[in-house]
């Protein structure tokens, strides 16, 4: 006969209750419009967060608001350029710079989230037939040099330009989006490649963790003049983040 403890643990273990990933997966998206300055369009994003963590990109942040606001007042920077977006998430920054670019590639590394950001491509595409850059959907996760290596096997001309809007959210995510931007920029390491990073303070030690990693990987990181407001109730500013010039020989 059982004793009183094995029957105590059996009823334990039967309350042990087993949930599909799809669970904690919000995919309840809403169609919403976005205006920036005179240029306005739709996509779909959620009002908020899946209970993973790791979904974070299908919210639309604040970060990528004060970029897209920052852009669509110097679309001049965009003209022309070849773009790749770092932490795409929805969509919205690198759907604002197709307007305006002749490529621009937009990267997450969530399968989850690369989902909606290519439905709003699709929808993109298919409403808006002026636009002359070509969009796509790549897979990136910050640190993979095969990833990398993969996407500027297609352009080995490199970027432009590369975006990243509100993307600073685990510490130990940062050093890996540094070693990212360190291969995209060394591609066009004399020519005027750039990476402009909106971000939102959330956390001091998060404040001098982007600072102290752009430094250690060998770049040079300026706030843009006039760039620092508040977002979402939280204070928000735009980064230029080029490589340091080597020293002649």
């Amino acid at each position: 006969m059982a004793g009183a403890g094995e029957r105590d643990g059996e009823e334990e273990e039967e309350e042990i209750v087993c949930l599909e990933a799809s669970f904690f997966i919000n995919d309840n998206y809403e169609l919403k419009k976005f205006t920036f300055g005179s240029h306005s369009f739709e996509l779909y994003c959620l009002q908020s967060a899946s209970t993973d963590f790791d979904l974070t990109g299908q919210l639309v942040w604040p970060g990528a608001m004060l970029l897209n606001e920052y852009l669509s007042k110097n679309v001049d920077l965009l003209k022309g350029c070849s773009v790749i977006e770092l932490g795409s998430g929805v969509g919205i920054t690198g759907i604002l710079c197709s307007r305006f670019c002749r490529e621009v590639v937009l990267t997450d590394h969530n399968d989850e989230v690369q989902k909606i950001l290519k439905k709003n491509i699709e929808l993109h595409s298919s409403k808006d037939h002026s636009h002359h850059a070509e969009l796509v959907a790549e897979k990136l996760e910050w640190g993979n040099s095969d990833q990398i290596n993969q996407i500027l096997r297609r352009r080995p001309g490199g970027f432009d330009l590369i975006l990243g809007a509100d993307i600073c959210f685990q510490q130990g995510s940062v050093p890996l989006l540094f070693d990212t931007v360190k291969q995209l920029l060394q591609v066009r390491e004399r020519d005027c490649c750039k990476f402009i990073l909106a971000y939102v303070s959330r956390a001091k030690i998060m404040d001098s963790l982007v600072v102290s990693e752009a430094i250690r990987h060998g770049m040079q990181i300026n706030e843009i003049p006039g760039t620092r407001s508040v977002v979402g109730n939280l204070e928000g500013v735009i980064f230029e983040v080029t490589l340091l010039e080597k020293s002649p020989m």
